[in-house]
């Protein structure tokens, strides 16, 4: 996993717990980005920060804490959820692994216990950070599924805006089925290295994956990019120049090229 520093919120109505927590929290490297102790405040301040992790007591003032997680989920915020109850009865238990709970506390909380929380956070987080290769490389954050999730730009093959819809689609090395996204292709393109080029409205390509460049057989003045997936992607006219600038930056082998220098 990328050297993130993890972010929470802690929802708990008894200050001392609340303070305790703090101090575990600061101990093991979470970013506490605030403490509540209703449900009110709990969507509020979620909304606002938009923590990585919700540790939840239910049993706040207010809105009950799994009412107020349900609703963060239809305002499309999801961090990740850790429990924490006086008595962990099955019914909470239940209703807690039906929004994807990773781990449920017993109180009082005690550090070794929110330690092995946290490192279920970081196992999950790893699993969904679609990164196979250990080479180091910016990490994109992606808007996925009501919560946002990291690719490591190396493993990024291609983006690509559906037509027509608010959405992306995002190929990753090492991940086995495509990522749909609600982040823009400006958003994308704003996060990543001299590595990726635009070459069309519609989609964003990394040139460590270029396998071949040539004329388009289609259009008269187009040519095409061939990834090594085998994914053609169109490259107008007008971006010849900069497509070939850019190929040059990243230590490109010319002779993948076939462009005609005729304009």
């Amino acid at each position: 996993m990328p050297n993130k520093i993890l972010t929470a919120i802690i929802a708990e109505d008894n200050i001392e717990n609340r303070e305790q927590m703090v101090i575990y929290a600061n101990r093991i490297g979470i970013s506490v980005l605030s403490t509540v102790a209703s449900g009110e405040w709990l969507i509020d301040d979620c909304i606002r920060y938009n923590p990585d992790i919700v540790f939840l007591k239910n049993d706040l003032n207010g809105t009950p804490g799994l009412i107020a997680y349900e609703r963060l989920i239809d305002y499309g915020v999801k961090p990740y959820l850790i429990i924490m109850a006086d008595e962990l009865n099955t019914e909470l238990m239940l209703a807690g692994l039906q929004l994807n709970c990773l781990d449920f506390l017993n109180k009082p909380v005690n550090l070794v216990r929110m330690t092995e929380a946290v490192d279920k956070v970081r196992m999950t987080l790893d699993r969904d950070l679609s990164i196979t290769h250990g080479s180091p490389g910016r990490i994109i954050s992606l808007k996925s599924s009501y919560k946002t999730i990291y690719v490591n730009e190396h493993n990024l093959i291609y983006a690509s805006k559906l037509k027509g819809e608010h959405r992306t689609i995002i190929y990753a090395e090492g991940s086995e089925d495509e990522i749909i996204s609600t982040s823009s292709l400006k958003d994308i393109m704003s996060q990543c290295s001299s590595s990726f080029f635009m070459p069309n409205q519609s989609n964003i390509i990394n040139m460590n994956y270029v396998s071949k460049v040539f004329a388009s057989e289609n259009t008269i003045g187009n040519y095409i990019i061939l990834l090594h997936n085998a994914v053609e992607i169109d490259l107008p006219r007008r971006k010849r120049k900069l497509f070939e600038e850019a190929f040059k930056l990243n230590n490109k082998d010319s002779s993948t090229l076939n462009i005609s220098n005729e304009d």
